[in-house]
């Protein structure tokens, strides 16, 4: 008796295959997801730094003005004032500040803004003589004098009144003694005062002007 073939037994291992196949394609999937997803985290995740909102515009000042350096009347148009404090502290008086005016050193209101006098003494004519060049803002009236100092004696000149009116020179000449003029030939120094008339007290301290250069020789001396 022929014997039956026998039917080939299928493999187990064929059934997995096509399940081993997708597992192994979906874990692929996932891990590139994953990858993916680490990449851009951190990009995601960082908060956005807030933008700083522009300051807002100071209010211009309407009623203000600024004085600059080169705006010398603009204090005054202003009107500030410069105001005294009693002795509790309250303000009792106000007074609007003014620029002094200044030429060669000396306040324009002194009138006289510049003086150089000069004494010379002859021995011969017994004579003292004092030139005076100067500079004057309006017409005034003068007094002059002068004072001689150190050596045996001093010599005086008594005010002379001389009415300036405009920038130029004058002269007085002083007659001397035998006495004076030996006084007037030893002297090491002399003072010239010019006393202008009508101006504030603070211009005393321009009255006075100091001759300690003494040219010429001892017979005929030059103070400057």
């Amino acid at each position: 008796m022929l014997a039956k073939p026998e039917a080939a037994t299928a493999n187990p291992s064929h059934r997995f295959l096509p399940i081993a196949v997708w597992s192994a394609l979906l874990l692929s999937v996932a891990l590139l997801a994953a990858l993916g997803l680490a990449r851009t985290a951190p990009a995601s995740t960082l908060p956005a730094s807030p933008i700083a909102a522009p300051p807002a515009a100071l209010p211009a000042f309407e009623d203000e003005e600024e004085c600059g350096l080169d705006e010398p009347d603009c204090g005054e148009e202003l009107g500030l004032e410069e105001c005294e404090e009693s002795e509790d502290g309250e303000e009792v008086e106000c007074e609007e500040v003014v620029e002094e005016e200044i030429e060669n050193g000396v306040p324009t209101d002194c009138l006289l803004t510049s003086a150089k006098p000069r004494v010379s003494v002859a021995s011969g004519q017994q004579r003292l003589r004092l030139d005076v060049r100067y500079d004057i803002t309006a017409p005034a009236e003068v007094s002059v004098s002068l004072r001689s100092l150190g050596g045996k004696g001093s010599v005086t000149m008594p005010p002379q009144r001389q009415r300036l009116s405009r920038d130029g020179s004058f002269h007085e000449i002083l007659e001397l003694s035998e006495e004076e003029a030996e006084r007037a030939l030893s002297a090491r120094q002399f003072t010239v005062r010019l006393r202008v008339a009508g101006v504030p007290s603070s211009c005393q301290r321009f009255e006075s002007h100091r001759l300690t250069v003494k040219r010429g020789g001892d017979d005929n001396p030059v103070f400057s």
